[in-house]
């Protein structure tokens, strides 16, 4: 094989690489690289919604990525995301390739006589956080990394000095040890010391006072601070001289190992001399201003790092952050907090309180107790809607509240709120009560992970008018295959009580007879972690509410949640009735943020809307109203360390009764359900698929399919003989031989339904195809058509197979065959203008879609007052027509105010299948 044949070999995608990928192109990418995504399966989209699973994006200053990042929050990769998955032959992380805000982000590195593996190791090191690496000095360069100052690149570069940094390659593995840009003019390689010769041993010289080192901090400074940092100075200077660095070498730490390195310590000892050199030459005249700056920037720089000098036996800070891995948090650095500042914190306490519940300066609980109580605002009040923030904390304070504060050592964790804790009643917190410990199977029964639920009787309530008794079938099956039983009545032997709210007969019983009273998502949770747990989040236990909720005219948003914790956040804000937004706008009423940073957490703090954590949902959730209560509690605060959505047990004590037992398996259950199997048996760990419950009426859907790519430049399939064909609807071995049947007959089988001419389908369904196809296609036929046509070798009548769906038609009021007849003499949305708002399902890229297909256009902004009121036809039917949902209705009181008619998503829907606009019927009714 050429070397040409295997660099193509190389190069050449899999197929099934980006089939699930549905991406989105911001900016100017490489042609080669959009080449490599359709070759490995991806689907292009035109518009940002959420159907986009990926988007591509080199320049990180177009509007487009801001909007993709903070509005939508869909993950954004450079192209290097896709050239380097297609040379590894598998999908790599994209946490990797984000254009910013990676800790070497912006970094252009290029090595100069670097032994080839520690090339390799440093080109590693910089591409996984971020930075680029190449092999030319150019303009583009930011850092230029050698380890003598002999190469023509670092001649070069030492003309540019103000745009190219030299460093050694210790700079990069340090930074990344410490989780920040470190100084990189310590890590200068003019600096390095190599080994001498030993000369003989001169006389020793009398003894004289050593002089104290010259003291380079404010006189204004706190005496602590500089004893600290003049000890700091003193045990770095007493450690240079005992190593040396040999040329070529390349330190290998590990990120735990916090020590100073050979170079380091050269380093200082070479800042050391030039400072005594200078003082030598110039008497008692003080180091020059170069060489004071470089030393106090580097004991500044030991400060902020540990805030104690570290020896080569010294154990880690605790207060150190780790590294920043992939799927990790990448905490804000203390510089970062102050650009940050709190200022968007509604109520947030002043610089006299304390930033934790129960220890307020009694001054100030007497001030509180004479003010009426506050909550968040109302969105409907017709009071002031920014209500004026206090005074700004300082810095310090912030960093406490948000439990930031990376420069502390150690610090205890803030107490409970709530709970009858010992420093809320005047005791130590080491004199409260130890809270009591909840059991799910007894732990010396080692039941197996695919029959988690090995001995539960379990009783269903409240659901059946929730989700219908096909989804409770399921479930019992679901149930009955993990090794649990659901008994039809409520009797003794039930041992968990499946019901949504407090508000039934059986909760009150199953609590006074000490049953375990959960939800179905902590039925669907355990199966997903295949052990029978005690809950651990709000939602596992009933609501309080029943059909009022406590927030029923809130708007919420979220930010850095994402996967399952963002799917969790939602069902939570669904829960206690108020409405979720992916956006965030002023008619928001709270931020719920998982880090302090982002466009939205900005525009909370510009817009003075309260910020919260995710507690903040789950005391809801439990019924704290107090909550709602403004000021904010600072534990609603602060950053969540850990689990997001820790269970305060403390305030559900009552309800957990039945928990504190283990249950204990009856010898009858292990025979019945596990025969042969002895009970001692090992519990299994593997063989079990993840079960998921049937969602409920506030769970998220399933996980969507990537969308078709209607925008792929098919036209040449037009200039084709014969029909152009398209299937929806049968199983995929099924459509793959009816495909080559059709091909066979000289057919074109195309994916785009915007260039077929039939449409083959065995039943009248609502997907994306059908509803495009219905506005152009001419014929929606059932496979018989083909079938037959294959038998007689040529294509028969098409009237004869027609798709004819009586009960379909007959509940959508329309005749399908009249409607593809409509479709031909003139376009639906011919002269119509849609604007439809972004929280609308389906998708607004599939509505768009489809509106288009159907002769409409649609624009991304939303038009004026004056255009809603002016484009008006003849029988004063609107031309500008705005598709929104309930969750969107706040983004549209100025045209409600004016009486201007606002339609659902049905308008498109109904309206193409039946191909006919209806300006009445599928009008928003807003009360």
């Amino acid at each position: 094989m050429t070397a040409d044949t295997e660099k193509k070999e190389e190069e050449k995608t899999p197929e099934d690489l980006f089939k699930d990928v549905t991406y989105y192109v911001v900016g100017d990418i490489d042609q080669q690289v959009l080449a490599l995504l359709n070759a490995g399966g991806a689907k292009r989209d035109s518009y940002l919604s959420q159907m986009v699973s990926h988007v591509i994006a080199d320049d990180h200053t177009q509007d487009d990525y801001s909007e993709a990042k903070e509005l939508f929050e869909l993950p954004v990769v450079t192209s290097q995301w896709v050239i380097l998955s297609v040379k590894c032959k598998k999908r790599l992380p994209i946490e990797i390739f984000a254009p910013e805000g990676r800790l070497l982000s912006g970094v252009v590195a290029c090595s100069s006589q670097l032994d080839p593996d520690d090339a390799k190791a440093l080109w590693g090191m910089v591409t996984y956080y971020g930075g680029r690496c190449q092999q030319s000095l150019d303009q583009s360069c930011t850092h230029l990394i050698a380890y003598n100052t002999e190469s023509e690149k670092y001649r070069a570069a030492s003309l540019h000095v103000d745009h190219v940094k030299i460093v050694t390659p210790d700079w990069v593995t340090d930074s990344i040890s410490k989780g920040e840009k470190l100084d990189e003019m310590i890590y200068d390689p003019e600096l390095i010391e190599y080994p001498r010769p030993k000369s003989p041993t001169p006389p020793p010289p009398p003894p004289r006072e050593p002089s104290p080192p010259p003291v380079m901090f404010p006189e204004a400074m706190d005496v602590t601070d500089q004893m600290m940092m003049q000890n700091q100075y003193l045990h770095m200077m007493g450690n240079h001289g005992n190593h040396a660095r040999q040329r070529g070498e390349m330190s290998a730490r590990s990120p735990g190992n916090q020590v100073n390195t050979p170079f380091q310590q050269s380093a200082m000892a070479a800042l050391e001399r030039r400072v005594s050199g200078e003082e030598s030459a110039a008497g008692s005249r003080p180091p020059t201003p170069s060489a004071k700056e470089a030393l106090a920037r580097m004991v500044n720089n030991r400060i902020q790092a540990g805030g104690q000098p570290r020896t080569s036996h010294s154990p880690k800070s605790p207060g150190k952050p780790h590294p920043a891995m992939p799927g990790g948090i990448n905490m804000p650095s203390p510089h970062q907090m102050q650009q940050a500042g709190l200022g968007g914190y509604a109520g947030m306490p002043g610089p006299g309180m304390s930033p934790f519940p129960g220890h307020e300066p009694m001054g100030m609980q007497k001030q509180l107790g004479n003010q009426p109580q506050r909550t968040l605002r109302n969105i409907t009040n017709s009071g002031p809607q920014h209500p004026s923030p206090g005074p700004r904390p300082n810095t310090t304070k912030i960093n406490q509240i948000l439990g930031l504060n990376m420069n502390v050592p150690h610090r205890h964790p803030p107490p409970r709120y709530g709970s009858a804790t010992g420093s809320q009643k005047g005791q130590h917190p080491s004199q409260s009560p130890l809270m009591p410990t909840y059991w799910g199977h007894d732990p010396t029964d080692n039941v197996p992970a695919d029959m988690c639920l090995l001995g539960c009787v379990f009783y269903i309530t409240d659901y059946q008018k929730i989700v219908g008794p096909d989804q409770i079938d399921n479930w019992k099956k679901v149930i009955s295959q993990h090794g649990g039983q659901v008994d039809p009545a409520y009797s003794n032997r039930v041992s968990h009580i499946l019901c949504a709210n407090q508000h039934s007969d059986v909760f009150a019983l199953g609590l006074k007879d000490q049953r375990r009273v959960v939800t179905a998502y902590w039925l669907n949770d355990v199966l997903l972690r295949k052990r029978m747990l005690p809950p651990w989040q709000a939602l596992h236990i009933p609501l309080i509410f029943a059909d009022v909720k406590p927030c029923c005219n809130q708007i919420i948003c979220v930010t850095n949640f994402e996967g399952d914790e963002r799917m969790r956040i939602k069902q939570m804000i669904n829960a206690i009735g108020a409405k979720y937004t992916g956006y965030m706008t002023h008619s928001n009423s709270v931020l719920v943020c998982k880090r302090p940073e982002g466009e939205k957490y900005e525009k909370a703090k510009e817009w003075h809307l309260p910020v919260v954590n995710a507690q903040w949902l789950s005391d809801l959730v439990l019924g704290n109203l107090d909550a709602l209560k403004l000021p904010i509690n600072p534990r609603y605060l602060q950053t969540v360390q850990g689990d997001l959505f820790q269970l305060d047990t403390s305030r559900i004590g009552h309800m957990l009764v039945g928990w504190r037992n283990p249950m204990k398996i009856q010898k009858e259950v292990w025979k019945r359900f596990l025969p042969g199997v002895p009970k001692s048996r090992p519990a299994s760990a593997s063989g079990q698929e993840n079960v998921h419950i049937p969602k409920l009426e506030t769970a998220e859907p399933p996980a969507k399919k990537a969308r078709m790519d209607l925008n792929k430049d098919d036209q040449s399939i037009l200039d084709k003989p014969g029909p152009r064909v398209m299937f929806t609807g049968f199983p995929r071995g099924i459509a793959r031989r009816l495909q080559t049947n059709a091909i066979q007959l000289g057919a074109n089988i195309t994916e785009n339904p915007r260039y077929c001419t039939h449409l083959v389908t065995p039943t009248f369904s609502r997907t994306l195809k059908f509803f495009i196809a219905v506005n152009v296609c001419k014929f929606v036929v059932t496979r018989n058509w083909i079938e037959d046509s294959i038998d007689q070798n040529r294509f028969l009548d098409e009237a004869n197979y027609a798709l004819r769906d009586v009960k379909a038609e007959k509940e959508m009021q329309c005749s399908l065959q009249d409607s593809l007849a409509r479709a031909h003499v003139r376009p639906l949305f011919q002269g119509l203008t849609f604007y439809i708002t972004p929280s609308v399902n389906p998708p607004v890229g599939d509505l768009v879609n489809i509106v288009e297909s159907a002769g409409g256009k649609v624009v991304k902004r939303r038009p004026g007052l004056r255009t809603f009121l002016s484009m008006k036809d003849e029988q004063g039917n609107p031309k500008c027509i705005l598709i929104t949902c309930e969750n969107d209705i706040h983004l549209c009181r100025d045209l409600l105010a004016k009486n201007i008619a606002l339609y659902n998503a049905e308008f498109i829907l109904t309206g193409v299948i039946r191909q006919r606009v209806d300006f009445r019927m599928f009008q928003i009714e807003v009360h």
